[in-house]
């Protein structure tokens, strides 16, 4: 678990897992899921952002422990270590279920204080969801892009819905592709909609694309050649940058694990190998070359490795950290291991780290489809070359 941090979380879970960007000022933000106890910090940001009613704190703490996806807080800090991370603004959003969308439809649903029964509870799907408030001055429309990111495949196409209750909220919602619900109907207050389950939005504005969707890609190896390539980038960042041995880089354990590669535009850009153990898997040499440090591919990279643990049935998730870059690693969740041994080598100390992940719905196990457990892997979902071959008739050759 070397590799290229903020506020610290007991666990990583599928939506901890949070981007982050530089920001033309200086520094960069972060998302993460945003805690019960900083609700009077975001109370306060929010006074002092927003002229227009809200909704009170009770409410807002009973709509967070009710789906804990309802709050996400938005971070500045100082670097991409997250040092002095500081709350920067928020966006609170309702999950709605089949009952709270009708209501919201034909005008009788409130905002103010909603009915819990019109909320969909952690774990429950959503039919829609209404985007409560964006309190994130100059930052809404990127705040938007990077929480529909950390929230993952959890809510993705359900249609959003928003209204604006100033006119910088107004200009957000429009400048990212709400549409009116009902002609005529687009000023303050006014129901508006975003429809993503085509995948687009309108004429969406080249400034509005999202960062993600066409320049990183990832992919397990599973030839030679995308094995070779996970291992040149290891080396061109641990043998020449940071000098290390290669009998100490490449420690014969190469041959026994996975290698997750990130692509930027195509080019293989960040790498991470996953090893196996009976009850946990182990994320070691993260690396990035340097010219791909200012983008987004090493959480693209960490994101896939955890999703791929979790398909394989893992929960628990252990690496070693470079000290430095502990605070790196916490802002996906993982904390320092209690019993931490002072760890030295390759000329670095480092700090046993370890985290807890949410169940994969689908689960590879004994009893999943056979064909599903000979495919390549992480490519369970399409069919191989042996689920080819059953189409032929049995001949049992010798």
């Amino acid at each position: 678990m070397t590799g290229v941090g903020a506020e610290p979380a007991s666990k990583a879970s599928k939506n901890s897992l949070n981007p982050w960007v530089s920001h033309c000022d200086g520094g960069t933000i972060f998302v993460r899921r945003l805690r019960e106890d900083e609700l009077e910090q975001a109370a306060s940001i929010t006074y002092e952002q927003l002229s227009a009613s809200v909704a009170a704190k009770d409410v807002a703490k009973r709509v967070l422990r009710h789906n804990g996806e309802s709050f996400w807080g938005v971070y500045r800090a100082d670097d991409e270590q997250g040092s002095n991370a500081r709350l920067a603004g928020y966006l609170s959003m309702l999950m709605l279920n089949a009952a709270g969308l009708a209501a919201l439809k034909s005008g009788f649903f409130d905002a103010q204080s909603p009915l819990l029964e019109h909320l969909a509870a952690d774990g429950e799907p959503a039919e829609a969801i209404y985007l409560w408030s964006i309190i994130a001055k100059k930052l809404g429309a990127i705040s938007i892009a990077m929480v529909a990111k950390a929230m993952g495949s959890s809510y993705a196409g359900l249609t959003l819905y928003a209204t604006a209750a100033s006119e910088a909220g107004l200009r957000t919602i429009k400048g990212f592709g709400f549409k009116a619900e009902a002609e005529g109907r687009e000023g303050l207050g006014d129901l508006f909609r975003l429809d993503r389950s085509s995948g687009t939005s309108g004429e969406a504005k080249p400034r509005r694309a999202n960062p993600w969707n066409a320049r990183f890609k990832t992919s397990v190896a599973r030839s030679s050649d995308e094995v070779e390539k996970a291992l040149a980038i290891r080396a061109a960042v641990f043998m020449l940058e940071q000098s290390c041995p290669y009998d100490e880089e490449f420690d014969g354990n190469d041959r026994t694990g996975s290698h997750i590669i990130g692509y930027v535009d195509g080019e293989p850009a960040a790498t991470i190998r996953i090893r196996y153990f009976a009850d946990f898997v182990k994320l070691e040499r993260l690396a990035v070359l340097p010219r791909f440090r200012r983008t987004l591919i090493a959480k693209e990279v960490i994101e896939a490795a955890v999703n791929f643990c979790r398909r394989k049935g893992y929960r628990t998730i252990y690496g070693h950290a470079q000290k430095r870059l502990v605070p790196f690693w916490t802002r996906f969740g993982f904390q320092p291991l209690a019993k931490n041994y002072r760890l030295i080598f390759s000329d670095h100390e480092y700090v046993e780290m370890w985290g807890e992940v949410d169940p994969h719905p689908n689960p590879l196990t004994m009893h999943s489809d056979p064909y599903v457990l000979v495919r390549p892997e992480g490519y369970w979902d399409e069919p191989g070359a042996l689920d080819r071959s059953a189409a032929r008739p049995v001949t049992s050759p010798y």
